[in-house]
């Protein structure tokens, strides 16, 4: 038995277990810091050849070739990656050399973004979403003479599998850098290295990191600027390990002497997941590449990976029904479903979590006691079961609470401002359109148009809930849910003059037309009459009552829409016609002008 909820926040999340699958598979990943982009030859600057990006590419073609014993580089995380054109010169060069198709991207990061830190992965053998996996970027420091060091983060999967991986890329400052009027020091190097492993596990505001994913496996590729065994070394080797001892630093000195005394700069970093460090990440160690031409050597490593879900689960409110009329406690329930389970659905009501369900059925009863009368939006959240807790929230339902049993009417949700939530119920369906229709009260006090495509006919019954706007100075109801619910004859026509049609300002937010006279009377189902006095191509017809209407367009009279009409042909002009339709609007020279829109051929009647 549920217990009965008042709409107040009453749960917390649950606490969540990690479930640590076994290693399913590999890939290897490669960290770079070319030279300027690889532009020169070896510290010759003085003509752009790229001959370090070609022997960069050879390289990469070398490494474990087909039929290897471990896959050849998939990913590389790469620096100094100087502009746009070098990142696809780069890229080219691997495609020549490597026979593979690769992607690229590119984050400005320096002085003014005149370097860059960049990503290369082959699609042959890895998969990257732009859009769902970008996993932003980390401004760590910037130093005096304006150079901007960031860290940049992208999802990746293993093509073909659930083996998926976080790859970070960047540098921390290097000796000599001048932070704050001095050179920087290993604890400021190691302070950054503190926020770039917060920023990974929590992210930021627009910049998540893996806090999606806490589940997935995590590689940073990077130039640290520092020596195994510093300060810094040690805080990165907390939460991810190295196993390398290869130096990779020889500032083009090309002697087997900085092969055995030079620094450890460049570091293919490894961890499970966002848990506690475990071993086991390299299926083969970190090795590093020969010299070509840069201040760094390249080092590769292939990772353990392991099967992990990415997909959030599917989660819909399926009680009560939208545009729902809520008079006392209600049941609300939803459906979620996810290949790992779900782990817990949360109920929220206008953005208060007020249940946490842990078992199918999802579902608690509101008391909605003490709420404003007016609409009150529902959503579910569902957390799967997966190790990264994917979360995915539903569709809001939008309910109106009336503990009489009353509904708004369309004239009082029109006092409300653009962006307010409405809900109508039972309003009679008086003209269908193109992409919207209207709708109005049966005694005929007032109408509205809804923007939708649902599909409904003149004269049926139906429930709406949707958005408030202003197109043109005509009210609507925007992003509409639409429920047929039976049908009803259709109200009568208003009667009414050419001038009176439109009518004034009716409260604060619905403007009249211009020259308005009377009640506002827009979206309204009305009759008038009238000379014709122009048509114009078979979109528009000109008619004149006597009112002599002026809407700037040069034609006197009022503007009828008669375009879309089949098997018609207009009257004469001269003719005396009826003419029924709905009030709308079009802006003309900046003012509101009547626009009145006909349903079909027969809207039109000769009188003479």
């Amino acid at each position: 038995m549920r217990k009965l909820h008042h709409w107040s926040i009453c749960a917390a999340l649950l606490a969540l277990s990690v479930v640590v699958p076994a290693c399913a598979g590999t890939i290897t990943v490669c960290q770079c810091n070319i030279y300027v982009g690889g532009r020169y030859t070896e510290q010759d600057t003085s003509a752009v050849t790229y001959d370090t990006a070609k022997r960069f590419a050879q390289w990469v073609a070398s490494i474990n070739p087909s039929g290897g014993t471990n896959p050849p580089i998939a990913v590389i995380g790469m620096q100094e990656l100087i502009s746009e054109t070098d990142r696809a010169k780069i890229e080219q060069l691997l495609e020549q050399y490597t026979g593979a198709d690769w992607a690229g991207s590119r984050t400005p990061q320096g002085v003014n973004n005149a370097s860059g830190i960049g990503f290369f992965w082959r699609t042959d053998l890895v998969e990257h979403r732009l859009s769902e996996w970008y996993l932003g970027e980390k401004v760590l420091e910037t130093i005096d003479n304006g150079y901007v060091l960031k860290y940049a983060g992208r999802l990746f999967r293993k093509l073909g599998t659930d083996e998926a991986f976080g790859l970070f890329t960047g540098k921390l400052l290097w000796g000599g850098a001048i932070l704050n009027g001095h050179e920087v020091t290993e604890e400021e190097r190691r302070q950054e290295a503190i926020r770039l492993k917060e920023w990974i596990v929590n992210g930021q505001a627009g910049s998540p990191g893996m806090s999606g994913f806490p589940g997935t496996a995590r590689v940073i590729t990077n130039d640290l600027n520092t020596d195994t065994g510093t300060s810094t070394w040690n805080e990165m080797d907390l939460e991810f390990t190295d196993p390398s001892s290869q130096h990779t630093h020889n500032s083009f000195s090309g002697q087997t002497m900085m092969d055995w005394f030079g620094k450890r700069l460049d570091y293919v970093w490894w961890d499970y997941d966002s848990g506690v460090k475990q071993s086991g990440g390299f299926a083969a160690n970190p090795a590093r590449s020969s010299h070509f031409g840069s201040d760094h050597r390249a080092v590769y490593a292939t990772i353990n990976l392991h099967a992990v879900d990415l997909t959030p689960p599917a989660v819909s409110i399926t009680a009560p029904a939208v545009g729902a009329l809520v008079t006392g406690p209600v049941t609300v329930t939803a459906d979620a479903t996810d290949a790992s389970g779900i782990h817990n659905v949360e109920f929220y009501v206008d953005g208060q979590l007020l249940w946490t369900d842990t078992a199918a059925p999802y579902s608690f009863t509101c008391n909605p006691a003490g709420l404003a009368i007016g609409v009150h939006t529902i959503t579910a959240r569902a957390t799967d079961a997966s190790s990264n807790r994917l979360k995915s929230v539903s569709p809001p339902v939008a309910v109106y609470y009336g503990p009489d049993g009353s509904s708004p009417t369309i004239g009082e949700a029109r006092l409300n401002p653009n962006g307010t939530a409405v809900i109508l119920s039972g309003k009679v369906v008086t003209a269908v359109f193109s992409g919207a229709f209207y709708v109005a009260e049966g005694d005929r006090s007032s109408a509205i148009k809804v923007n939708s495509g649902a599909i409904v006919a003149v004269g049926d019954r139906v429930n709406i809930a949707g958005t408030l706007s202003t197109l043109n100075g005509e009210r609507d109801i925007s992003s509409a849910s639409v429920t047929v619910t039976g049908t009803s004859s259709v109200p009568l026509p208003l009667g009414l003059s050419n001038e009176r049609l439109g009518g004034e300002a009716f409260g604060g937010y619905t403007p009249g037309v211009q020259g308005g006279v009377g009640l506002n009377n827009i979206g309204h189902l009305v009759r008038t009459w009238g000379r014709v006095k122009a048509s114009i191509s078979g979109f528009y017809l000109y008619i004149d009552d006597g009112s002599a209407l002026v809407d700037g367009y040069g034609y006197t009279g009022l503007r009828v829409d008669v375009s879309g009409l089949s098997g018609w042909s207009a009257p004469a002009v001269g003719r005396a016609v009826q003419v029924t339709g709905v009030i709308s609007t079009a802006t003309i020279a900046g003012k509101v002008q009547r626009r009145l829109r006909v349903r079909s051929a027969a809207d039109i009647v000769t009188l003479d």
